[in-house]
C-alpha cells in the first residue's frame, strides 16, 4: 500500500491478494534474486534459501519467482529466467510415426511399443488415506458441532483436529509421487524420440472428447496424451526438429497403400 500511495507516475496499481478460498497457497515476486555459493538463494525478505540447482542458473537472468505451498506441506521456489537457445541435436534422417494407446502409450511404425506408466501402488495407497482423512474430518465436525451445542466455554474448531490434516498430507504426497514419476517417465521418453528422429508424427486427438467415455476416462488420463504431444512440441521446437499433427479421421479405415476404405472397426 506504501508503494501504491507514494508513487507519482500512476505506474504502481493497488495490491492485489488470494482469496481465503483459494487452492493454491502462492505468492509472485519480481525482485533480483542473487546466487550466493554452490548450495543457497537469496530471495527477497525470506533471505538466504538452500538448493541444489544453482549450476542451472549460470549465464542466467532471473525475470520473476514464485514461492508455492503444496499440500503435502513442501514449499517449492519456481523460477521465470530468460536463457540463451539450447544447442540442436544432431540430424539422424531418420522418420517415425507414433500412434498413441491406452495399453500402450506410444506405437511405432516399426512394431515398437512404450508402455504407460503403471500408477496402480500409489493409487491404492492413495485411496487408503482418503478414506482415512474423510472419517477423521466427519468425526472432528461432529466434535466441533456437540462443543457448539453444548455451549462450551472454549469450543474447539476444526483446525485444532491434527489428525486429519495428517491424513490429508499423506494423501498428498502419494498423489504427488504418482504425478512426478509419471512427469519423469513422460520427459525421458520424449528427449529419446527428439534425439532418435527429425520427423515426428502423432494424431491430433482431442483428448477432453475421449474422455466423455466413462468406461475408458481414467485409463485415459493416467496415459497423459495431451502432456506427451505439448513436450514433443517444444522439444522438437528447441531442438531443431519436426513435429507433425495428423488428423484421426479414418486413420483406422484407410490403407496407407491402396487408399481402401474398411469402414469401422470394433475397439
Amino acid at each position: 500500500w506504501k508503494n501504491f500511495f507514494q508513487d507519482k507516475t500512476g505506474q504502481i496499481g493497488k495490491p492485489r491478494f488470494h482469496s481465503r478460498k483459494y487452492l493454491k497457497k502462492s505468492y509472485t515476486g519480481k525482485s533480483i534474486i542473487k546466487t550466493a555459493g554452490k548450495r543457497y538463494l537469496k530471495i527477497p525478505k525470506l533471505g538466504y534459501v538452500k538448493t541444489s540447482k544453482n549450476g542451472v542458473l549460470q549465464n542466467t537472468k532471473i525475470k520473476r519467482y514464485t514461492v508455492l505451498l503444496e499440500p503435502t506441506g513442501k514449499y517449492y521456489l519456481s523460477l521465470q529466467v530468460e536463457i540463451s537457445e539450447p544447442e540442436k541435436y544432431s540430424l539422424t534422417g531418420k522418420r517415425v510415426g507414433i500412434d498413441v494407446g491406452v495399453a500402450d502409450l506410444a506405437i511405432l511404425y516399426n512394431g515398437l511399443k512404450y508402455p504407460s506408466f503403471n500408477s496402480s501402488y500409489f493409487e491404492k495407497k492413495a485411496k487408503i488415506w482418503q478414506k482415512k482423512y474423510s472419517r477423521r474430518r466427519h468425526l472432528a465436525k461432529l466434535l466441533v458441532l456437540q462443543n457448539k451445542n453444548k455451549r462450551v466455554l472454549c469450543p474447539r474448531s476444526l483446525e485444532s483436529f491434527t489428525n486429519w490434516q495428517k491424513a490429508q498430507k499423506s494423501k498428498a504426497k502419494y498423489q504427488a509421487k504418482a504425478a512426478n514419476q509419471r512427469r519423469d517417465y513422460l520427459h525421458k521418453l520424449t528427449t529419446h524420440l527428439v534425439k532418435q528422429y527429425d520427423v515426428i508424427a502423432i494424431e491430433d486427438l482431442k483428448t477432453k472428447n475421449l474422455q466423455k467415455n466413462h468406461h475408458l476416462a481414467k485409463s485415459i488420463a493416467n496415459a497423459s496424451w495431451r502432456i506427451f504431444r505439448q513436450m514433443l512440441e517444444y522439444k522438437c521446437e528447441w531442438y531443431g526438429k519436426k513435429l507433425i499433427a495428423v488428423d484421426p479421421k479414418n486413420t483406422s479405415r484407410i490403407c496407407s497403400k491402396c487408399g481402401y476404405n474398411s469402414g469401422a472397426k470394433p475397439l
